[in-house]
């Protein structure tokens, strides 16, 4: 089973003001090209390494080919 983390800049400028918020956020799909992809050896890995690239401003998924 392989585990990798796939992440894209988010280029939505960010709004501080989550509580006003009358519209649920948008989510667009990223283009293929824009999607760079990390293999990690076991899930805690790839969890930690998502977790420094959001706090940098990233859109981060971790993704598996196998049964967990």
């Amino acid at each position: 089973m392989n585990i990798w983390v796939e992440y894209w800049k988010n280029k939505q400028p960010e709004n501080k003001n989550y509580f006003a918020q009358s519209q649920p956020i948008k989510w667009e799909k990223p283009d293929p090209k824009d999607v760079q992809k990390r293999f990690c050896l076991d899930r805690e890995q790839a969890s930690k390494f998502a977790q420094s690239l959001q706090k940098q401003g990233y859109f981060v998924s971790i993704k598996t080919d196998g049964v967990i």
